[in-house]
C-alpha cells in the first residue's frame, strides 16, 4: 500500500523520535522537571542496571584527653553497601503515518518537522508519565500472573516509598536507629484556636538528630498534611504569622529556617512525614546504553499504514542513606493515591439504570442491551465502533429517557476510544 505523498518517510521519522526520546529518557525529569527540582531530588544518568556506592557507618564517642586517658583501641566504623537496581521496561504501540505527513520545513535533508514532532512527542509523553506515576509507589512485586493492567503498569521499577519499606523490613530504619519517630495523627484544625498539628510538628523535627538538623532538611508529606500545619502555625498566632512560600510551592517555617515543607502530590492518603536531606532521594537512568532508545517501523499486520513505535530505557530509585544524620521518618499512615496516565486507560461503554422518580416504590425490572447482550459488565470498545444500546421494558418499570436526552429506546453512535458513560430512565408503569 502507497503511502501518502507527503508522508515524511521512516528515515525522518526515526530521526525526529531519537531527537524527542533523548529527553523522554529522563522520564520524571522529562514529565515534571520543576517539580523534581521543587522535591530535590537528585538525577543521575549513565548507570548501567546497578548503581552501589557505601556509606561509612563511623563509631561515635571514642575521643579522649590523651594526657588524663590510656590509650582507646576501639573499632572505627564499616562499610554499608546501598544498591540502586534499575528495571528495563518498555511501550509498544501503533499510530497512523497520516500523521507525520508535512513538508521538510529545513532548506535540506536535514530539514524541521514540527507537527510530527508534536505527534511524537504525545505518543511519548505517556511513556514519561508511566515512569513518573512510579516515583513513589512503584513496586516490582505487583507484577505477577493476573495482575491488572494499571498493577502492571505500578511495577517498572521500587519506588521511593518501596525502597524504604524494605529497609524497615531489613532493620535499617527504626526506633533504634533513632530514624523511626512516632508521632501523633496530624489533621486539619478542628476549630479557630487549634494548633495542634504545628506543635505535633515541630515536636518531631525537634527529634532528629542534631547532626541532621544543622543541614538543610527537606519534610516531604501530602498536601493535605502541609495544609493543616500551615493552618495551624498561622492560628498559632490568630492570622498575624504565616509559613514562607518558596521554590514554587515549598513552606519555610520561620522558627525553624532550616526545615522546608516540601507537599508532594501522588504521596498517597495520611499523614506520614518523610526527613531527608538535599539530594539523597536519587533518581537514574541508563540514557546510553544499548538497551536505551526508540524504533519506528512502517506497517503492522492490521494495517500497512500503521507506524509501529517501540521505546524502551532501564531507570530505578531509591534512598541514598537512610541513617539518622541524612533520613528519618513518622510513624504515621500512609495509603497509595489513585494514579492516572495519559488522557484515559481504558476504552469501556458503561451504562447504568436509574428511576425518573428516585422515590418510586419497587425495583425496575427493565434492562439494557448493548450490540443485542445484556448488559452486566462495562464493555471495551475501539475507537470509532458503532455502539448500539436498546432499553427493554420491564413488568413493572418502562423505559422513559437516556442521560443524552432522547427518548428513543435504540440508540446507536461511535466510540470514542475513550471510556463513556450512559444512563437509562425507567419510570413506573401505569
Amino acid at each position: 500500500m502507497a503511502a501518502p505523498n507527503n508522508f515524511i518517510g521512516i528515515s525522518a521519522l526515526q530521526g525526529v523520535a531519537n531527537q524527542v526520546f533523548k529527553s523522554v529518557v529522563q522520564g520524571p525529569s522529562y514529565a515534571n522537571p520543576e517539580e523534581m527540582k521543587r522535591l530535590g531530588i537528585k538525577t543521575i544518568s549513565g548507570i548501567q542496571y546497578q548503581r552501589t556506592i557505601h556509606v561509612f557507618i563511623r563509631k561515635g564517642g571514642t575521643t579522649r584527653r590523651k594526657d588524663v586517658n590510656p590509650k582507646l583501641n576501639s573499632e572505627i566504623g564499616f562499610l554499608k553497601e546501598r544498591k540502586l537496581t534499575a528495571k528495563l521496561s518498555w511501550f509498544h504501540g501503533t499510530d497512523n503515518m497520516d500523521r507525520y505527513c508535512e513538508t521538510n520545513l529545513g532548506t535540506d535533508s536535514h530539514g524541521a518537522y514540527p507537527l510530527s514532532t508534536v505527534a511524537i512527542e504525545a505518543v511519548l509523553k505517556t511513556y514519561a508519565d508511566d515512569l513518573y506515576n512510579n516515583l513513589w509507589w512503584g513496586d516490582i512485586d505487583r507484577d505477577v500472573p493476573g495482575a491488572s493492567n494499571l498493577e502492571k503498569s505500578m511495577a517498572l521499577y521500587d519506588g521511593f516509598l518501596t525502597g524504604i519499606k524494605h529497609d524497615i523490613e531489613d532493620g535499617l530504619i527504626s526506633e533504634a536507629n533513632h530514624n523511626l519517630i512516632h508521632c501523633e495523627a496530624i489533621s486539619a484544625p478542628a476549630n479557630a484556636t487549634d494548633s495542634s498539628a504545628y506543635k505535633i510538628f515541630r515536636e518531631v523535627y525537634m527529634k532528629l538528630d542534631p547532626r541532621m538538623r544543622r543541614q538543610k532538611v527537606l519534610a516531604y508529606m501530602t498536601p493535605e498534611t502541609a495544609i493543616a500545619i500551615s493552618d495551624a502555625y498561622a492560628l498559632q498566632s490568630y492570622g498575624t504569622h504565616k509559613l514562607n512560600v518558596v521554590d514554587g510551592g515549598n513552606y519555610v517555617i520561620p522558627e525553624l529556617p532550616k526545615c522546608t515543607i516540601v507537599p508532594v502530590e501522588g504521596m498517597g492518603v495520611g499523614d506520614r512525614i518523610l526527613f531527608s536531606i538535599e539530594n539523597n532521594l536519587v533518581y537514574a537512568v541508563d540514557s546510553e546504553g544499548n538497551d536505551t532508545r526508540v524504533m519506528v517501523s512502517e506497517g503492522s499486520p492490521d494495517d500497512l499504514r500503521d507506524i509501529t513505535i517501540q521505546a524502551q530505557s532501564i531507570q530505578g530509585c531509591y534512598l541514598e542513606n537512610p541513617f539518622s544524620w541524612a533520613f528519618a521518618m513518622t510513624d504515621g499512615a500512609l495509603e497509595s493515591a489513585e494514579f492516572v496516565s495519559g488522557d484515559y486507560t481504558e476504552s469501556n461503554i458503561t451504562v447504568s439504570i436509574a428511576k425518573t422518580v428516585a422515590s418510586a416504590e419497587g425495583e425496575i425490572d427493565g434492562n439494557v442491551k448493548v450490540n443485542d447482550t445484556e448488559y452486566t459488565k462495562p464493555v471495551e470498545t475501539t475507537p470509532n465502533a458503532i455502539v448500539t444500546l436498546e432499553a427493554v421494558d420491564g413488568t413493572n418499570y418502562v423505559f422513559d429517557h437516556w442521560s443524552t436526552g432522547s427518548k428513543e429506546k435504540k440508540i446507536q453512535f461511535a466510540a470514542t476510544g475513550m471510556s463513556q458513560g450512559f444512563t437509562a430512565f425507567f419510570k413506573k408503569n401505569g
